[in-house]
C-alpha cells in the first residue's frame, strides 16, 4: 500500500514536472511569437517610412524640373547622386539671374558643363541669384510645390530660406567663401545679426577651409561650416529617409 502510494507521488510529481515544462515552452513560444510580430511591425514601419521618402523625393524632383523648365532650361538629365552644397559656387562665380526667356539660356552653351540636377539649380539661384528677391517666382514655385502634393515640406523651406535671404546670410557666406570676414559682419549687421567682432576661420593656415568661428553680441560662439548651411537652399535638404 505504502508503496503503491511512493509510486503514486512520484507519477504527480512527474506529471507536474511535464506540466512545467509545458507550460514554460508555450510561454516561450508565446514570447517569441510577440517579439516576432514586433519586429514584423518595425520592418513594416521602416519600409513604409522608406516608401514615403521615396514618394516625396520623386514628387520633389518631378515639381523641381517643373519650377526650372519654367525659366527655359531644359529638362535635367539624370546624374550620379551628389550632395548639394558650395561644389560650384567660388568666390569668383559671377552672380546669376534666372531667365525669363528661353533665349537666356543659350548665354552658358558656349561652355561645356556637366548636367547639373534641379535640385541644384534652384538652390545656386537661391544662393547666388536674384530668385528669392521675386515674390511672384516664389509664388509660383509655392503653387508648383502644391501641385506635385509637396507643399506641407516646401513651404516652411521657402519662408526661412526668404527670412535668411532677408538676413544677409546667402551674400554673407559668399563673402566668408572668398575670405572676406569683415564684410561678411557687415552683411549680417546690416541684416540684423550683430557679431562682437570678424568671423574667423577656425583653421587659419587653411584657407579653403569652410569652417569659420562667429561671436555675437550677446555672448553667444557658433562654429559654422559654409557648406553644411548652404546645403540648406537646397530643396532636397528637407528630404531625410527615416528608419
Amino acid at each position: 500500500m505504502i508503496s503503491g502510494l511512493g509510486a503514486f507521488a512520484g507519477g504527480l510529481s512527474d506529471g507536474m514536472r511535464v506540466g512545467q515544462d509545458m507550460k514554460l515552452r508555450q510561454q516561450y513560444v508565446d514570447e517569441q511569437k510577440k517579439s516576432n510580430e514586433r519586429d514584423a511591425e518595425v520592418h513594416q514601419a521602416r519600409m513604409d517610412a522608406l516608401n514615403l521618402y521615396r514618394l516625396k523625393r520623386n514628387r520633389l524632383r518631378a515639381a523641381n524640373d517643373e519650377i526650372t523648365a519654367g525659366w527655359g532650361l531644359p529638362a535635367p538629365q539624370p546624374v550620379p547622386s551628389v550632395a548639394p552644397g558650395l561644389r560650384d559656387i567660388s568666390a569668383n562665380a559671377p552672380v546669376m539671374k534666372y531667365p525669363r526667356a528661353p533665349g537666356l539660356s543659350s548665354v552658358n552653351k558656349q561652355r561645356s558643363l556637366p548636367a547639373v540636377s534641379s535640385d541644384e539649380i534652384i538652390g545656386k539661384r537661391m544662393l547666388t541669384g536674384n530668385l528669392l528677391e521675386d515674390p511672384d517666382e516664389l509664388t509660383r514655385m509655392a503653387r508648383i510645390y502644391k501641385k506635385h502634393g509637396v507643399l506641407d515640406e516646401m513651404a516652411p523651406w521657402l519662408n526661412e530660406a526668404y527670412g535668411a535671404k532677408k538676413r544677409g546670410i546667402p551674400h554673407a557666406l559668399h563673402l566668408l567663401l572668398s575670405g572676406d570676414g569683415k564684410g561678411a559682419s557687415q552683411v549680417l549687421r546690416n541684416g540684423g545679426i550683430k557679431l562682437v567682432d570678424d568671423p574667423v576661420r577656425i583653421n587659419p593656415d587653411d584657407p579653403l577651409s569652410n569652417s569659420w568661428k562667429l561671436r555675437f553680441e550677446d555672448g553667444r560662439e557658433r562654429d559654422i561650416n559654409l557648406k553644411a548651411i548652404a546645403t540648406k537652399f537646397f530643396p532636397s535638404s528637407i528630404l531625410h529617409p527615416k528608419g
